[in-house]
């Protein structure tokens, strides 16, 4: 359901653009800057504007994309696209497929490309309409914003709320070491990379992590661009994402929305075998104490912890999380990483959740970053 409000007509109104390609401040980019992977593929410093002829709109995850056609000053036409935030994220804001129908006019503002000379990332737009787009997910139109209801958890029964059990969003943080979402810190440049990655975990890596770090290059080694929720410490922490935590038998299962993450806790033993076949995801055991729900994750293929600006992690990984509600019915994660092989001491975090009435929805990935994802050769 959409709740309409009244606001101030005019707000992010675009005034004044011409046809040609020009560089203008853009409206409220710190406060839109909101997926991870902006800043290494994306240049902050170059913002955009153009105008053009809508002729694709692919609404999916982990990024939507318009697809344009631009008349530029001289005269001739490029086919430009430009990146937005995901699709799971906008339908809960209003979205669909429909909003921008081939042939829609659009006057967008963005910024550049790293890589890609007609690439942009999303960050307003002004429909031939009026409506007004913002990376938010906000539809403006006229003196009318269009506002999303189900962020909110209203409908969730009283009785649900001492329970593990149900469907849950994350809820706005902080970042912390340990997370992995958010827009990441610094520039897009391997060694503004490299800078990132000492101040966070310098003093926390072995040698061998260190060197295993320094061959990631978090513009194209992103396992998001394969797909990939990285690892259960980032798939659980992605920003407003859905969660399902149920239970079948002996088993606890746990669903992200994120890359459609499938996590199954084993509670009928305190042991994992020795048989485990490595995975990203990794062999879960449980068990409560008192009102905590503890899980210790064991079994994983090397891979990457937190893919911003990439910590990796070997296969003797152990993870611990810890889970428990709070009195107002939030829940929790308090977790510990540890791996002799490539930390000196464990990685620690925290994350935490709400109840929430949507349900869980599926992802879907669709990667379609092109050139700003692909190696130079």
């Amino acid at each position: 359901m959409i709740k309409v409000a009244k606001i101030k007509p005019g707000i992010l109104r675009i005034a004044g653009i011409a046809l040609s390609i020009s560089a203008l401040l853009i409206f409220g980019m710190a406060s839109s800057y909101a997926h991870h992977s902006s800043t290494p593929h994306f240049d902050p410093d170059k913002p955009l504007t153009i105008q053009g002829v809508v002729t694709s709109f692919r609404f999916v995850n982990p990024h939507a994309w318009i697809y344009l056609d631009v008349v530029g000053a001289d005269g001739n036409t490029k086919a430009w696209n430009c990146e937005l935030g995901a699709a799971s994220g906008l339908r809960r804001a209003g979205w669909t497929e429909e909003l921008l129908k081939p042939g829609t006019e659009i006057t967008l503002e963005g910024i550049a490309a790293r890589r890609d000379p007609f690439g942009c990332s999303f960050r307003n737009a002004e429909l031939g309409d009026g409506t007004l787009l913002a990376r938010s997910g906000e539809i403006t139109a006229g003196s009318e914003v269009f506002v999303n209801v189900e962020e909110t958890a209203e409908s969730v029964a009283a009785t649900e709320t001492n329970t593990f059990f149900g469907t849950w969003q994350t809820a706005p943080r902080n970042r912390r070491p340990g997370g992995g979402g958010g827009n990441p810190v610094g520039g897009g440049t391997p060694e503004d990379q490299a800078a990132l990655f000492t101040s966070r975990y310098g003093e926390l890596v072995t040698e061998a992590g260190r060197m295993a770090s320094a061959a990631y290059d978090q513009r194209f080694d992103d396992p998001a661009l394969e797909c990939s929720p990285s690892s259960i410490i980032r798939g659980w922490s992605e920003p407003s994402g859905i969660s399902e935590i149920t239970q079948s038998g002996d088993q606890i299962v746990i669903k992200h929305e994120f890359m459609d993450t499938v996590r199954v806790i084993n509670m009928d033993t305190r042991e994992h075998p020795n048989d485990i076949e490595p995975s990203m995801t990794g062999h879960s055991i449980g068990w409560y104490e008192d009102d905590v729900l503890v899980v210790e994750t064991a079994g994983f293929e090397a891979g990457v912890l937190v893919p911003h600006p990439g910590l990796l992690h070997s296969e003797d990984m152990v993870i611990t999380e810890r889970l428990s509600l709070s009195e107002t019915g939030q829940l929790t994660r308090d977790y510990s990483v540890v791996d002799p092989q490539y930390l000196v001491k464990p990685l620690t975090g925290s994350n935490a959740w709400n109840r929430t009435a949507i349900a869980l929805p599926e992802y879907g990935c669709v990667e379609l970053g092109g050139v700003s994802n692909e190696r130079p050769e």
